[in-house]
């Protein structure tokens, strides 16, 4: 059973998108696959990003059936509330759910304009680039002014999910992977260098970013270097801590 919702300027594409199983293995470039695979694909003159969704693991099946959205659904849902507070992210077209008679997710999908960009934010740290103080300087007031100031919280907020693009005035970015995702003015006001703790730059180019950051709200710069360093470490401890801990039974939980 096919569930889904697309973007009323491109319902002429359901069609498309209702046989998207037998097409998207077959067609367009992948750009991405490890768990999730991700692909530029051209339908209709446009030029898609289209990712599906790895099938979720047995506690997920319950899960996405009947107590939570799936990641495509809140994809394109978070991606909508990125551009009513004018946050740049890929335009969103649609997302489908392929579900099989007992309301559990087999296949899923999102889909969004392709945006171009020079590079991600992988270009960035540790690249012999030579705008790249000043690009961790207008990304670090990005994220205050444009994403914390309005309340919005990346949940995976890492270097391959930001893309950059070089302007007039200051770089421009955007966001992707929007899945996971919290809207929370009050709480980012105060915890907003917590956000910051997934980016992986040299000590230095993190230095960079805190002070940056620290100058966007008028803090002191070396008070912004010791709270990025203490919620990134924090954040290093407990996912090493995680992944030592469910390492033995991760075999436990099969995907289908």
């Amino acid at each position: 059973m096919l569930h889904y919702n697309i973007n009323p300027e491109y319902k002429s594409l359901i069609k498309e998108f209702r046989d998207i199983k037998t097409w998207f293995h077959k067609e367009g470039t992948t750009i991405y696959k490890i768990r999730n695979e991700i692909k530029i694909i051209e339908i209709d003159r446009l030029r898609l990003c289209v990712k599906s969704f790895g099938r979720p693991n047995i506690i997920n099946k319950f899960v996405y059936a009947w107590l939570r959205k799936s990641k495509a659904q809140r994809s394109f849902i978070n991606s909508e509330k990125l551009l009513k507070l004018g946050i740049e992210t890929p335009e969103p077209i649609a997302w489908l759910e392929f579900r099989d008679r007992f309301g559990f997710i087999t296949h899923s999908y999102y889909i969004s304009l392709y945006q171009e960009h020079a590079f991600t934010f992988e270009g960035v740290f540790g690249k012999d680039l030579a705008a790249r103080e000043e690009i961790i300087r207008d990304f670090a007031h990005y994220a205050w002014e444009q994403l914390h100031l309005k309340g919005v919280e990346h949940l995976d907020l890492g270097q391959g999910n930001i893309l950059v693009r070089p302007h007039a005035e200051r770089w421009h970015f955007s966001l992707v992977d929007t899945n996971r995702m919290r809207f929370n003015r009050k709480k980012l006001r105060r915890r907003g260098f917590a956000n910051l703790r997934r980016l992986g730059g040299s000590p230095i180019e993190m230095s960079m970013l805190a002070n940056y950051y620290a100058e966007a709200k008028n803090k002191n710069p070396f008070w912004g270097i010791i709270q990025l360093s203490f919620y990134k470490l924090r954040f290093q401890t407990l996912r090493s801590l995680r992944k030592a801990i469910t390492k033995p039974f991760k075999h436990l939980i099969p995907t289908h």
